[in-house]
């Protein structure tokens, strides 16, 4: 029996990941949702499923994934096949203003939303304001407006997919927090640096710099974003305003360069790799 990746782009990711559990000893189906003719029938000897979709696949020209992966993985989980992360975790990884309405019902900070494209009016809008994909990453389209000219020109720049409008939360230190949670733990924790339009982004440029004693406040949030959305790895954008922290962005399906785990000194898809494997040894207890 196998364990399957299902993935949309060959990022160095997932190749390590991949290469990290055939090493292991492990049958490894790879499946690349953009170029298979996929069937779930095709998954009957997998018993275990890792969901590596990543969100901005519709701005890489990954179009399948983009419209079609939830639905499959949805049929997948309706075969009873375990999934890491599951087809719910996908679900709130493709719909930011699901993540921030769940979020805000749960007491946890994230910035109001003030409407999304389908249902957007100008009058609702508060500055600044942050427009970016409702299902999107990698910062694509993400900018920050400071007035009614500006967000007029941002409008005009749009394509013709779902966005919303968010509150903008003010950075006290001119950085974000990016914090990975692996298996209920804190991986890691960095700052990353803010360019000069506000926006913090590796795709942009972002410096960073190692954070060593992270927050108790900030760990148990973050901890418990990832329990309430059923996202078993993952990385949490934090942002430390007057307020208080405010989660401003989750991913479900982490993407790392060897750039990053370099400058982290240690890899969090090694750790992965393990939750995979005990995972499936766990399915195999089961199954006797």
């Amino acid at each position: 029996m196998a364990i399957g990746i299902i993935y949309e782009s060959a990022e160095w990711s997932n190749l390590y990941l991949r290469d990290y559990l055939v090493n292991k000893g492990f049958e490894v189906l790879f499946i690349n949702f953009e170029e298979a003719a996929l069937n779930a029938a095709q998954f009957s000897n997998v018993d275990l499923i890792v969901n590596r979709i990543f969100p901005s696949s519709y701005f890489r020209g990954h179009t399948k994934t983009y419209f079609k992966g939830i639905d499959f993985l949805n049929e997948l989980n309706r075969r009873g096949i375990p999934m890491i992360n599951s087809n719910e975790a996908l679900m709130y990884d493709f719909d930011k203003q699901l993540v921030c309405n769940t979020l805000r019902k749960n007491n946890i900070n994230t910035p109001k939303i003030y409407c999304c494209s389908s249902e957007f009016s100008i009058d609702n809008i508060k500055y600044p304001c942050v427009v970016k994909p409702n299902r999107g990453g990698r910062s694509s389209y993400t900018h920050k407006v400071n007035n009614a000219q500006e967000l007029s020109e941002v409008l005009k720049l749009l394509p013709k997919v779902e966005f919303i409008f968010q509150e903008y939360i003010e950075s006290l230190d001119n950085y974000t927090l990016r914090i990975e949670v692996i298996d209920g733990e804190v991986f890691s924790a960095v700052k990353r640096s803010m360019d000069e339009t506000g926006i913090s982004s590796y795709h942009r440029g972002a410096q960073y710099k190692h954070v060593h004693n992270l927050d108790k406040h900030i760990t148990d949030m973050v901890i418990d974003t990832l329990n309430i959305l059923n996202i078993k790895m993952g990385g949490i954008d934090v942002i430390v305003g007057k307020k208080g922290p405010f989660i401003i962005d989750v991913n479900a399906t982490s993407n790392f360069s060897k750039k990053f785990v370099d400058f982290l000194g240690r890899n969090p898809l090694d750790r992965m790799g393990d939750v995979i494997i005990n995972e499936y040894y766990k399915l195999c207890q089961v199954a006797g």
